[in-house]
């Protein structure tokens, strides 16, 4: 009985995480032709917009802007076959500015142009998406849930839209200082972490290394122009990754966000996340690495 008790809370806690989702995903479809309001966003989703936007990206592969521009390209299609509306009045519905940046993004999507498909030519369709509830099996990851004490990082962060932003700034942070100067601040421990800015529309991405507490270690990190952040105590959801970067941290995303999180009962803290870098070859398929997920009860 307590067995399947507990199969039936598990149950509950993915039917509401896939809930949340697909109430957001329904209220974005609604207003495709209007205005998405973001404060609604983070009141469907429990998250903050930024925060949302991010975890939609891990989960669909697409960015969350990319998403909605793709689906309103769709529904242009639909709307230019099915309807006498004209090409600037569909345009402008979908909040492009002028026939010709509509003409554009309309024909790199469908490789027809606006009036082609209005009178027949064949076009792209874009689905919605929804999370539903599958049996999956075998996919499994070592996680374990454990509290980090406080600590200091120094590194150089900047807004990224994309994960392909984040060499960028490891290359900046190495213009500054090689490797074994950096590991001399602390214990020689990289991160790459993920920070939501204060505006909640918006992450800073931050390539550092530990930093012991000590005068003289932060007065090295200052010296070689590096920003600090002090990281407070939090809980962890702890992944191990084996494999190959950046294709470990995506693996492990989809797993905490897919099966640990709707099975556990827990969902993201809205703290920064960690990826936690260890020495050896990073593109090689026997590299092992960490990946911190701040974590609270739903």
């Amino acid at each position: 009985m307590e067995r399947l008790f507990t199969l039936f809370c598990k149950r509950q806690e993915q039917m509401n995480m896939m809930n949340s989702f697909n109430k957001t995903m329904d209220y974005i479809e609604s207003e495709l032709d209007g205005t998405i309001d973001e404060k609604e966003i983070e009141r469907l989703s429990r998250y903050s917009f930024a925060l949302f936007s991010r975890l939609f990206s891990i989960l669909t592969g697409y960015t969350l802007s990319e998403y909605i521009r793709l689906r309103q390209l769709s529904h242009a299609a639909a709307d230019l076959r099915n309807t006498d509306k004209k090409v600037i009045d569909v345009a402008l519905l979908y909040g492009y500015e002028s026939p010709d940046s509509f003409a554009a993004a309309f024909k790199k999507f469908h490789y027809a142009s606006p009036s082609e498909v209005k009178h027949g030519k064949e076009f792209q369709s874009f689905s919605p998406l929804r999370l539903s509830l599958t049996l999956t099996g075998g996919q499994t990851m070592k996680v374990k849930i454990e509290k980090k004490k406080a600590f200091t990082v120094a590194g150089v962060g900047g807004t990224a839209s994309a994960p392909e932003d984040f060499p960028a700034l490891w290359n900046k942070l190495f213009s500054k200082a090689p490797h074994e100067v950096l590991a001399k601040l602390g214990n020689g421990q990289s991160f790459g972490i993920c920070t939501e800015v204060s505006d909640c529309k918006s992450f800073t991405y931050t390539a550092a290394y530990d930093v012991l507490p000590d005068a003289e270690h932060r007065e090295r990190a200052e010296e070689l122009g590096l920003s600090f952040l002090e990281v407070p105590e939090a809980e962890y959801a702890v992944v191990t990754l084996n494999g190959p970067v950046p294709d470990c941290i995506h693996a492990g995303w989809k797993y905490v966000m897919e099966t640990f999180f709707p099975e556990h009962g827990y969902r993201h803290a809205g703290s920064p996340d960690f990826e936690v870098y260890a020495e050896g070859d990073m593109y090689s398929p026997s590299y092992n690495m960490e990946l911190w997920v701040p974590i609270v009860k739903e």
